[in-house]
Formats: structure tokens, sequence, C-alpha cells
């Protein structure tokens, strides 16, 4: 029986692993606008449904309103003021500034602004925070479930992979997003593993950054 058991183990662990291959991968697709975080998001969806556990439900699971509000709230603070200070500190230690190019056209065009605006609300926060808070913390805790600390050891895991797939903002901008997968992450184990908070304090940070670049704050 015991032997059963740890090859049980070690299938699960197994699964979860190539679970989290499949729908990093899938991020990377560009087919179209924004492809990546929609076959990524369906992917794990779908891996989620298949393995038969019950955490759709669970992700969008009832919270108190005030716990999600002051949860979101304190994260989004605290992202905010880490990014202004990397954004001073990583190019002051010499690392190059955070490639924001793809946004610069947003200066003072208020239609484009809103629009970002809007898809981050309603695609890019939520299948964002469902892929790499939801689905890979999950599935990582999984695949460590042998380590003490199987969940921190997630939310590390996760982070390095919501920083790896940034790639684009360059080195300054791998790191901001890492440490923002940190602070995310543990929100997301604050938060009993519901993603709305998470999904509110992803909003609330690309908006203002969104605002930012409108007002060429950044």
């Amino acid at each position: 029986m015991a032997s059963r058991s740890v090859e049980g183990n070690r299938q699960r662990r197994l699964s979860s692993v190539a679970a989290i291959l499949i729908v990093v991968a899938a991020t990377f697709v560009k087919v179209f606008p924004f492809s990546g975080h929609l076959l990524a998001a369906g992917a794990a969806l779908a891996i989620t449904h298949m393995h038969g556990q019950n955490r759709i439900a669970s992700w969008f699971g009832r919270l108190p309103f005030r716990t999600v509000v002051l949860g979101s709230a304190a994260c989004a603070a605290a992202l905010l003021v880490t990014d202004v200070a990397l954004f001073r500190w990583l190019p002051a230690a010499g690392l190059p500034g955070v490639d924001f190019s793809r946004f610069h056209g947003l200066r003072g065009d208020a239609q484009t602004t809103a629009m970002w605006i809007a898809g981050i609300w309603f695609l890019v926060g939520p299948t964002e925070e469902l892929i790499s808070r939801g689905f890979l913390i999950d599935q990582w805790s999984v695949a460590l479930k042998n380590l003490e600390r199987a969940p921190l050891f997630a939310v590390v895991a996760s982070a390095l992979t919501f920083g790896a797939v940034h790639f684009y903002e360059g080195t300054t901008g791998v790191i901001t997003n890492v440490i923002a997968g940190l602070w995310l992450g543990g929100l997301y184990l604050q938060q009993r593993r519901t993603l709305w908070a998470v999904i509110t304090a992803h909003g609330i940070v690309d908006t203002v950054a969104m605002l930012a670049f409108f007002y060429g704050w950044l």
C-alpha cells in the first residue's frame, strides 16, 4: 500500500509539472493580440477541469467584501511603492530602465488609454492572475508537496515565471515583475486562494501605469 501511495504522489507531481510547462509555453504563443493570455488561461481551465480539481469554483469563491477591498488596496499600494523605488534604484545600479516603448504612444491619447484600461480589467488582469496565481501556485504546491514550505516555494516559482513572460520589458522589467509576483502571490494565499483581490490589485496598479503613460510621467 505504501509503495502505491508513493507512486501515486509521484505521478501527481509529474502531472503538475507537465501542466505547468504546457500553460507556460502557451503564454508565449503570439498569433494575435493577447493570444498568449487567452490560450494559457484556456489551457489552465481545461487542465484543472480534466484533473477533476474543484479549484475553478474555489478561485471565484466568496470572501467578505471588506477582506477583498482591504487586501487588494494594501497590495496595490505596496506594489506601487516598490515599483517607484525599483524604477529608480535599479537604473542607478547600472541596469537599463524598463522598456516601456510599446506604451509611449498613449501620451495624450485618451481613447487608446481608455481601451488599454478596459483591456486590463476585463482581459489582462483576470487572465494573468488566473494563470500565474490561481493555476501556477496551485500546481507548484502539488509538485513541491514534499517540501516543508511548499506554498511559499510555489509563490516564488510562480513569481519567477511571471517575471520571465515580461521579458520584453528588459532586465529591470523582469525583476520588477518578479517582485510584483511575490506580492500578488502572498495576497493570493492570504485571500484563501481566491482571485478577486489579486485581480483587483493588478487592475489598480496597471491602471495607474496607463495614466502615467497618458500624462507622460513614464
